[in-house]
């Protein structure tokens, strides 16, 4: 089933089973996101992708430097092991990740919760890629897509049981918007998919035919990634 067709399915449960305030929060949540303009000042194709090392669920430490020097990256940031939507998509582009790979990419999911969730998010999903720690946000904040929970929201979710103190193991209460950004070697954004409503997620596949014209130019006029 196409991704898009499962999102749909999984809102229409959470509209049927959710209280009508719980829904009618987190609509507005999306709402004042979108009205807020965050989504379209976020880093986008054609800028310079903001360096980073992070470590993953096991303590290993991820240079994005380092793994430019082999080729294309794929980063998906997503919310948390807590949101249901995040896991299709993560498993999603698992699905697409050999196809990914035989262009020569890397694939590298970022969320701001703790090691261990990130560690159980691979498990749990059956992802073949690591989950990188970004603690407090900071590189979400880089990527411009980090944002504040509002005290309705923030409410609404800890009686849901979803207390993101805990799950970040840090009491900022930020999320970031759930994006796909494609980095060729040379550290500039070649794709970006930002989803503002994060129910709401391009198909894997679009990211295919990008990794292919970066594999015809780096094959034609390779350019050496930026050094650390």
């Amino acid at each position: 089933m196409p991704l898009k067709d499962q999102l749909d399915a999984l809102r229409a449960e959470d509209y049927a089973r959710a209280l009508p305030d719980v829904t009618l929060a987190r609509q507005r949540a999306v709402d004042d996101l979108m009205a807020s303009g965050l989504g379209e000042r976020a880093v986008r194709a054609g800028s310079l992708a903001p360096a980073f090392r992070l470590r993953d669920g096991n303590g290993v430490v991820v240079s994005s430097h380092k793994w430019l020097f082999a080729g294309p990256m794929v980063l998906v940031f997503y919310r948390g092991r807590w949101c249901p939507y995040c896991n299709l998509d993560l498993r999603a582009i698992e699905a697409a990740a050999d196809d990914i790979r035989s262009l020569g990419a890397s694939i590298l999911a970022v969320s701001q919760q703790t090691s261990y969730e990130s560690r159980e998010t691979v498990r749990l999903n059956a992802l073949t890629f690591p989950s990188l720690v970004d603690r407090g946000g900071k590189l979400a904040y880089a990527f411009g897509l980090r944002w504040k929970a509002s005290a309705e929201l923030r409410a609404v979710e800890k009686a849901c049981g979803v207390d993101l103190a805990l799950l970040n193991g840090e009491p900022s209460w930020t999320l970031t918007m759930p994006a796909r950004y494609i980095v060729a070697p040379d550290g500039m954004v070649e794709y970006t998919d930002i989803s503002v409503d994060y129910t709401r997620r391009c198909d894997p596949a679009d990211l295919l035919p990008v990794l292919r014209r970066l594999r015809m130019r780096w094959a034609t006029d390779p350019v050496p990634a930026l050094r650390a």
